[in-house]
C-alpha cells in the first residue's frame, strides 16, 4: 500500500536531480540528427531539454533537498489523475506528454490506486474533500490542500478552509508541513522517525511553487524548517515518502519500481 504507509526505496537519492553536479552540468547535450540520404525518411526529432530552475540544498545534519523552483509567470502547473485502474506510471505519462518538463506523484493515495483526497484538474473535481478522520499520515490534522488558481496564484490551504472558488488544479495530502509559518504541531524536533520524503510550498505571494525532494533521510519537522528557513515558505504540504519521485528534463526516465501512482504534478513551459 502507497497511500497512509510510507514505501521502500533504491538508494539515497531518488530525486531526478543530481547528487554530486550542479543540475546543468547533469543535462544531456542533444545533438541535432544528420541530414538524411535523398529519399530516407527523416528521423523523429528529439526535443532538447528544457532548462528547469533546480538547486541541491546541503544542510548537514537537517539533511540533503533537491529543490525546483517553478514560476508561475514562466510555468503552467497542473495536476493529472488519468484515472487508469493500473495506477500511473510516470515514464509511461511523459511518454504521453511529452511537453512537461517537470514531473512528481502527487500525494498520498490508496490501496485502488486513487488519490487520498480532493483532486482538481483544469477546473474539473475528480476527487472529493476528504476530511475524514483515520490513521496514517494523510489523517495526521490539520492536513492541506495545494492548490493552483485561474488567476495565476498558488496556495497550500489547511483543508477545512478549501472553498474551490477559482481553483484549476489541486491536490490533498497530509500532513501540513507549515501554515502560516508555523510547524505542524505534531512534529517533534530531533525526531528519530526520518525517511525520504517530497513535498510542495508556495512564496507568500503565491508565484512560485517549490517542489522538493529529500536526498537523504529527514524528520518532519526538519522538513517543514527547511521550507520556511532556507525557501521562505510560509505554507508548505507533505506529498508522499520512499517510493516518491521527482522528474526533471534531461534526467534519466522515472523508474517504474517505486510506482505506481494515482495523481501527479506537472509543469510545463509558457
Amino acid at each position: 500500500m502507497a497511500g497512509l504507509v510510507v514505501g521502500c526505496s533504491v538508494g539515497s537519492s531518488p530525486a531526478a536531480i543530481p547528487a554530486t553536479a550542479a543540475p546543468s552540468t547533469a543535462v544531456p547535450t542533444t545533438v541535432a540528427p544528420s541530414t538524411p540520404a535523398p529519399g530516407a525518411s527523416s528521423p523523429p526529432t528529439v526535443a532538447p531539454p528544457v532548462d528547469v530552475p533546480t538547486r541541491v540544498l546541503n544542510l548537514g545534519e537537517r539533511g540533503s533537498y533537491g529543490v525546483v523552483e517553478l514560476d508561475l509567470d514562466a510555468w503552467d502547473v497542473r495536476v493529472d489523475w488519468p484515472q487508469d485502474p493500473e495506477g500511473t506510471d510516470l515514464a509511461e505519462y511523459l511518454e504521453a506528454h511529452p511537453e512537461v518538463a517537470v514531473l512528481t506523484n502527487a500525494g498520498i493515495f490508496s490501496e485502488d490506486l486513487s488519490p487520498g483526497g480532493l483532486l482538481v484538474s483544469d477546473g474539473e473535481e475528480l476527487r472529493a474533500l476528504n476530511l475524514a478522520e483515520g490513521a496514517g499520515n494523510f489523517h495526521l490534522m490539520p492536513n492541506a490542500v495545494f492548490e493552483v488558481r485561474a488567476d495565476g496564484t498558488a496556495a497550500v490551504v489547511e483543508s477545512t478552509a478549501y472553498t474551490g472558488a477559482g481553483v484549476e488544479q489541486a491536490t490533498q495530502s497530509g500532513p501540513a508541513l507549515l501554515l502560516d509559518g508555523e510547524v505542524h504541531p505534531q512534529f517533534t524536533e530531533g525526531s528519530s522517525n526520518t525517511a525520504l520524503r517530497s513535498g510542495v510550498g508556495v512564496s507568500p505571494d503565491g508565484r512560485t511553487v517549490y517542489l522538493v525532494i529529500t536526498r537523504t533521510y529527514v524528520n518532519l519537522w526538519d522538513f517543514a524548517v527547511m521550507f520556511r528557513d532556507e525557501l521562505g515558505v510560509e505554507d508548505a504540504l507533505y506529498l508522499d515518502g520512499q517510493i516518491s519521485q521527482l522528474w526533471v528534463s534531461g534526467a534519466p526516465d522515472p523508474t517504474p519500481f517505486l510506482g505506481p501512482y494515482a495523481g501527479v504534478i506537472a509543469a510545463t513551459p509558457r
